[in-house]
């Protein structure tokens, strides 16, 4: 139905100019210059907009008047980068990083440093309280959650000998307690990716990952939703 009417219009206007006489006297280039930069005088102006629309070459002559500057860049100062990745870092730091700094000691995993809550046997442990019952050493396994915005986020460290450790990331909305879906998760070390998966179950595994420095990058589309930073040691 749209294509029938563009073509109806189109085939009006062909009809309407078809009707136009013919003008021997075309405005020069000096006239349509002060026609678009608006020097013309209120009759000369009204004769130009009526010329180019009756007549092809005119118009075209006109379109090609209208040049596009290029865009000046300048260079943004090193000061004002550094101050803005730092205020982004800080928000990061203060709204979606969940943190943990182990320890693997053979058959025992030592909790040295977390944001999260600790799971201890059915009891959901909360940081500072672990710390205050002086309880840092755990079996093979390790269970560790913390809530960032609308997903709650369960890391499941599995010791194996102390030379190395998997890791289960597990993924679930705060609210409905559902499995996060359309999510990816990526396994980071220094910077480079290692593993990535695009996961609906909301939960992914990284097996035999040596003691280091690592980031879990959780995003959802093009947007970060997460990040789990996890230093483990020897």
């Amino acid at each position: 139905m749209l294509e029938r009417f563009e073509e109806a219009a189109r085939g009006a206007y062909r009809r309407r100019k078809a009707s136009f006489p013919a003008e021997a006297n075309h405005p020069d280039e000096e006239d349509l210059v002060c026609f678009m930069e608006g020097k013309s005088c209120m009759k000369e102006a009204r004769q130009i907009m009526e010329h180019i629309t009756k007549c092809d070459l005119c118009s075209e002559r006109l379109s090609a008047q209208f040049k596009i500057e290029p865009h000046l860049s300048k260079d943004v100062p090193a000061s004002l980068l550094k101050k803005i990745e730092s205020m982004v870092s800080s928000e990061i730091q203060k709204e979606n990083v969940f943190g943990i700094f182990l320890r693997l000691k053979e058959k025992v995993i030592e909790i040295i440093q977390t944001n999260g809550d600790v799971l201890v046997g059915q009891e959901l442990v909360p940081a500072p309280l672990l710390r205050s019952r002086q309880i840092s050493d755990f079996s093979e396994e390790l269970s560790i959650i913390k809530d960032l915005k609308d997903l709650r986020i369960l890391a499941k460290i599995d010791n194996r000998g102390g030379k190395v450790f998997s890791l289960a990331v597990n993924i679930l909305n705060k609210r409905s307690q559902k499995s996060g879906r359309e999510l990816r998760i990526s396994l980071l070390k220094e910077g480079r990716e290692l593993e990535s998966y695009a996961v609906d179950s909301g939960s992914s595994v990284f097996d035999n990952i040596t003691p280091g420095v690592y980031r879990i990058e959780i995003s959802r589309g093009m947007c970060l939703a997460a990040l789990l930073d996890m230093r483990v040691q020897i």
